[in-house]
């Protein structure tokens, strides 16, 4: 019996562009898009538009868009002021001031802050001369 020759099961290896390439990988980023759906529908492994992606965030799928938000091969600096340090209190500073208003019906109002603020004082103070 003569040997028979067994048939290759791989597909031809198939050349994708640059361009199609990264016109793929742009449909993935879009909100609800489905990677396993687009490979599907394009005639790919899964595996191979996951590697597509992974060059396509480092730059090596050509030109970006820089709408998209992804790094592009050249790096644009941006801007930066720094403002004055701003004093924001501790939460677990456990220093509270006191106000104690003794009303002439005998009533005691007592507020309890963490500032003691002189327009917090006067407002109150305005409120029960009403």
């Amino acid at each position: 019996m003569a040997a028979s020759k067994a048939p290759n099961m791989r597909a031809p290896r198939r050349r994708v562009p640059l361009s199609e390439k990264r016109r793929i990988v742009e449909l993935t980023l879009r909100e609800g898009a489905s990677v396993r759906a687009i490979a599907r529908e394009h005639g790919l492994n899964r595996n191979s538009l996951y590697q597509w992606q992974a060059l396509y965030r480092a730059g090596k799928l050509g030109e970006q868009s820089a709408q998209r938000g992804v790094a592009t091969s050249a790096t644009t600096f941006l801007p930066v002021k720094l403002a004055p340090e701003v004093h924001v209190p501790n939460p677990l500073d456990r220093s509270v001031n006191v106000v104690q208003v003794m009303l002439a019906s005998g009533a005691t109002l007592r507020i309890e802050t963490g500032a003691l603020d002189a327009e917090l004082i006067c407002a109150l103070v305005v409120q029960l001369q009403r």
